[in-house]
């Protein structure tokens, strides 16, 4: 049995879990310390003022001391001993001593309820009593702290957004290395940065030690990243020689066997980030004639290098050069959340490491989750110990329970067509107005119903079929609507299953069926569209034309109220009334009895219909009238006759018209190939479900046509 497939979704939620425990490890740490409440503020001229709470005790001292009462284990302390990192410190035997002190004034802490503060200006002021509690609460710990694990936490999943929508690429991977490396040195540095008087220096040690770490390993990421993006310039393997070369520096640096502390936390940083512009500068070269990846090149260096930079420039070369500025190490690890912002912009107009918008999908999915988590964790240290029992369960089950239902079925949960809602979507995308638009309905649709990452056309399939062990599911081309291939369903969340498959292939069908009407429909629009533009043409326009021509006035009148009768009946047509067949004989024998009138034709008009109105439809009437028109036509021209007889009748519910005329005489077969006007009436006639008959009369005396149509 095949082992099922990781989604990104999946792979996201591991690296959740995995930041979810750290994160957890990382404030355990940090609360699990004695909290004395007291600020230290170091400032220029490394004076000190201490506070407790906003209350100011000593103001710009040189030193301080701590002690037990009775002034018993008095330490000490100076501007050093509140750094931030024990980098900064200029010698390693500082770095020492500085330990040694953390170390002593944590044993202090954790032995005594209350300790005194003293100046160490003034040895005989009064000192300052100190109440210590053996641990912080979670409001103990300043902004500062929450800060770093906000933005190396939003960093680190966006490495492993990018990593989990591409597992397998080179660039993606080290891109996740990367984010990886920003918690590691921003969650050691967020518990000692943050501190309250001191740690344990064994624990400082390690702490300091996995800062440093994943600081290089930052940086050696960073040149790597590099190195394979846009186009990969070195060999994979060749890659290990920058971890292994800067482990050995890490090495050094945490046995104290270089010159002194900057160069172990501070050069290689500075290093790593020389190392990272000279090899763009190389990407830089090596896509010279790739426009599109020095556009993703350009955009990615430059908040890479924007980010990164500017904290090595202002926070690590600073302090090499021994330069102050007074910035704090944690807020100076924001810069690191520029990455954040521009790879998120770059994704969505350069599509950086190949992404297409539609990555942004499991991104905001991704961000629904973490809301709801975090809207949570906000609840519970809002209803405090002292609240009562009934209170939190009415707030809970009144008030929160329902709101966070809503936002987890806005944010997260699958949207899902109903039957109703899926047979109209259907019929707007057969409704739709071209072949463009129905494809543009097909794709929405398809969204819908799946809500895949990513939808794409793709070749032709011969039927549905789900590939990659649930991860794409191919549509076969289907009335003239393109095969398709979706790939991550529900954004990344799930994959596709039997059941997609079936719905697909039920789908078809009836999706088939309703275009095919449309298109049907489409071109019964057409081709009546084409009847009418005929109609006004042969008819209206031939109407109208005569009438134009006619030198007496009382037949231009007729001609032209010919012309509206016409124009009346094609209206009629188009609204899909009928038309009175006595209205109809009526106005074709005066049209009649004039067109045989200029030839010296004489005309017998014979009419015998029932007193219930007849009704034709549109087009019954065209076809009837088209075909004695022809009719009449051709004994004009061929006949030579010098009198026509017409004679309508009804019988069993058909219509009966003869025409009979004294001329030369013709038959239907004999003639037939004379012209088109035979072949239109057999034509006409068939349209009609009509009989034609056409007779030769005896001797001399001309021909007989017999039409006879049901009125049903």
């Amino acid at each position: 049995m095949a082992l099922r497939r990781k989604t990104p979704a999946d792979r996201l939620f591991y690296a959740i879990l995995g930041l979810s425990l750290a994160l957890v490890a990382v404030i355990y740490c940090a609360v699990n310390q004695p909290s004395s409440h007291l600020r230290f503020e170091v400032k220029e001229r490394q004076k000190i003022s201490v506070f407790d709470g906003e209350r100011l005790i000593l103001q710009d001292v040189d030193s301080v001391a701590i002690s037990a009462a009775g002034g018993q284990n008095r330490i000490q302390l100076n501007a050093n001993d509140f750094t931030e990192d024990p980098h900064f410190v200029a010698t390693y035997p500082e770095m020492q001593q500085f330990f040694i002190k953390q170390s002593q004034v944590h044993q202090l802490m954790s032995q005594h309820q209350q300790i005194f503060l003293h100046s160490g200006d003034h040895s005989s002021s009064t000192p300052y009593p100190v109440n210590i509690q053996p641990k912080r609460t979670l409001r103990d710990l300043p902004f500062e702290f929450w800060f770093q694990l906000a933005v190396s936490s939003i960093g680190f999943l966006l490495g492993c957004w990018i990593w989990a929508l591409r597992p397998n690429e080179i660039a993606p991977r080290v891109f996740a290395l990367l984010n990886a490396a920003y918690p590691v040195f921003a969650f050691s540095a967020a518990i000692y940065s943050t501190r309250d008087l001191a740690l344990n220096a064994e624990l400082f040690r390690v702490l300091v030690a996995i800062n440093t770490g994943g600081a290089l390993l930052y940086g050696c990421a960073l040149i790597s990243l590099f190195l394979v993006y846009p186009k990969q310039l070195i060999r994979t393997q060749w890659l290990w020689a920058i971890p292994i070369f800067f482990s050995v520096w890490w090495l050094l640096d945490t046995l104290f066997l270089l010159p002194e502390p900057s160069m172990g936390g501070d050069l290689p940083v500075t290093l790593q980030m020389l190392g990272a512009i000279l090899c763009m500068v190389w990407q830089w070269r090596a896509n010279r004639h790739d426009p599109r990846a020095k556009v993703a090149l350009r955009w990615f260096a430059l908040w890479i290098l924007v980010s990164s930079g500017t904290f090595v420039f202002l926070v690590q070369s600073t302090q090499l050069l021994d330069i102050q500025l007074n910035m704090s190490q944690g807020y100076s690890f924001g810069f690191f959340l520029f990455v954040t912002i521009g790879i998120a912009i770059g994704l969505k107009r350069y599509q950086l490491f190949s992404l297409d918008r539609w990555a942004f999908g499991i991104l905001y999915w991704l961000a629904g989750a973490i809301l709801l988590v975090l809207l949570d964790a906000f609840l519970v240290m809002m209803l405090s110990p002292l609240m009562s029992l009934s209170l939190a369960i009415l707030i809970c089950g009144l008030v929160w329970l329902p709101v966070r239902g809503w936002l987890q079925a806005r944010l997260l949960q699958r949207k899902k067509l109903s039957d109703s809602e899926l047979f109209e979507r259907i019929l707007q995308v057969s409704f739709a107005v071209n072949e463009q638009e129905r494809q543009l309905q097909w794709k929405a649709l398809l969204n819908d119903l799946f809500q895949p990452l990513n939808l794409e056309i793709s070749e032709q399939r011969n039927h549905s079929q789900i590939e990659d062990n649930g991860l794409v599911l191919y549509i076969p081309q289907v009335a003239g609507l393109a095969a398709m291939r979706l790939s991550y369903p529900q954004q990344g969340r799930r994959l596709f299953s039997e059941y997609d498959q079936q719905l697909i292939q039920n789908l078809l069908p009836f999706l088939a069926q309703a275009v095919e009407s449309r298109v049907a429909y489409d071109n019964g629009v057409r081709e009546e569209r084409h009847r009418i533009a005929r109609d006004l043409h042969d008819d209206l326009g031939a109407k109208l034309l005569s009438g134009l021509y006619q030198k007496d006035v009382d037949q231009a009148k007729q001609a032209i109220r010919q012309a509206i009768a016409e124009m009346r009946t094609i209206v009629n047509g188009l609204l899909g009334t009928g038309v009175e067949l006595n209205v109809i004989l009526q106005e074709f024998e005066y049209e009649v009895a004039t067109r045989l009138q200029s030839c010296g034709i004489e005309l017998n008009w014979q009419q015998n219909l029932a007193d219930t109105p007849i009704t034709l439809s549109y087009a019954q009437y065209r076809h009837y009238i088209s075909m004695l028109r022809e009719i009449i036509s051709n004994i004009m021209k061929h006949a030579n006759a010098q009198k026509v007889t017409i004679d309508i009748s009804l019988l069993d519910s058909q219509l009966v018209s003869v025409i009979c005329d004294d001329g030369a005489g013709f038959d239907g077969q004999t003639n037939q190939l004379e012209g088109n006007g035979l072949k239109n009436l057999r034509e006409r006639a068939t349209e009609l479900s009509a009989t034609l008959h056409f007779q030769r009369l005896p001797g001399t005396q001309g021909s007989r046509v017999e039409l006879i149509f049901p009125l049903s």
